[in-house]
């Protein structure tokens, strides 16, 4: 039913379980996982994503949408490492572009995956009025099946 299991990361300590719970899915349908980031253009809003994946403390601003691209990169194989010694498929992809719920409900199409993991990371009140929710509008957009994962939620099997 899951052939194809697209994980949407932003690397944060709230998106670790939903790296269980996509693998525990492929596990169980014989599946692939398929982990994306979103690299929004607005790197500078994003840079403490990428702290524990950049060679260097001293970021050459010249050069700093490639480090970023980089670290993503980097953080997306050590996911893609703890789903193989699950002994899941896994493919990596690093997306670039406008918003990530647009970008994510494009990839979903493109890659030809038939459910999304996605977690939350449950802010509320005000700071989700003022920053949105990327989950949200994923749910509202999204051409498939949307699994949300909370912090603490437990994976199966």
């Amino acid at each position: 039913m899951f052939s194809r299991i697209l994980l949407a990361t932003d690397f944060s300590d709230a998106a670790r379980p939903s790296v269980d719970w996509a693998g525990g899915l492929a596990a169980l349908e014989g599946g692939t996982v398929v982990v994306v980031h979103a690299l929004e253009h607005d790197l500078v809003a994003h840079a403490p994503d990428f702290s524990g994946w950049l060679e260097s403390e001293d970021v050459d601003l010249s050069n700093y949408k490639d480090e970023i691209r980089r670290a993503a990169e980097k953080a997306l194989l050590e996911i893609a490492e703890r789903l193989k010694a699950k002994q899941v498929e896994v493919e990596t992809h690093l997306l670039e572009g406008r918003r990530p719920s647009e970008v994510l409900a494009q990839a979903v199409i493109d890659l030809k995956c038939s459910v999304m993991v996605l977690a939350t990371q449950g802010r509320g009140g005000m700071a989700r009025w003022l920053l949105g929710s990327t989950a949200e509008k994923v749910i509202r957009t999204s051409p498939c099946p949307v699994l949300i994962v909370h912090d603490g939620d437990s994976a199966p099997g």
